[in-house]
């Protein structure tokens, strides 16, 4: 089985539905599991301490000894096929979309592992998602086959209302799931 956790976005908050994002994230690896942690869709210099921070709170909320991996495009299709769990950071969907069209059979490579993927993380796996600071809509690589809005409601960066009214006419046979920021949901296949 296959278990998606989708992450509405902020996960670096400091509160309890974050806190147990975590928790679900790694509730059924065993200790010495490999947790790859994926920044492919971030902007800006500093991944390494992020995900030095990120890992120790993961550790920290959870207790799990885990055996944390940093992606690189270079090597990510042998350390996705080595992970029991994958964790694709938030950041500009753009750029992790098109880091990982790079690598066209992903989806096999995801089946039977714990995957999440948090605002841009969570528009990559799902099929479509509103633009946020453009109109238009976005197409994932659809590997949770639902309609998502991260950011749902936020004050801080709410996705763009065109955008957004467009995706809740589109697809309707696809389930509509909006995640407020730091809100999040399973999905099993």
């Amino acid at each position: 089985m296959t278990k998606y956790i989708l992450h509405g976005g902020f996960e670096r908050r400091d509160n309890e539905l974050n806190n147990s994002f975590y928790r679900e994230l790694v509730k059924d690896l065993p200790d010495y599991a490999t947790l790859l942690m994926v920044y492919f869709a971030s902007e800006y210099e500093g991944i390494r301490e992020a995900f030095t921070e990120q890992t120790n709170r993961i550790h920290e909320i959870t207790g799990k000894d885990l055996k944390y991996v940093l992606a690189t495009e270079e090597d990510f299709l042998n350390q996705v096929e080595a992970a029991d769990a994958i964790h694709f950071r938030g950041g500009h969907t753009p750029k992790l979309l098109a880091t990982l069209s790079q690598y066209p059979d992903i989806k096999s490579y995801l089946l039977n592992k714990t995957i999440s993927g948090s605002s841009a993380g969570a528009y990559a796996l799902a099929t479509y998602g509103p633009g946020h600071s453009k109109k238009g809509i976005r197409e994932g690589l659809g590997i949770v086959p639902v309609r998502v809005v991260c950011h749902y409601e936020s004050t801080e960066m709410p996705p763009n209302p065109e955008s957004y009214a467009e995706l809740v006419e589109l697809a309707p046979e696809l389930e509509l799931v909006q995640l407020r920021d730091c809100e999040w949901r399973v999905f099993k296949s």
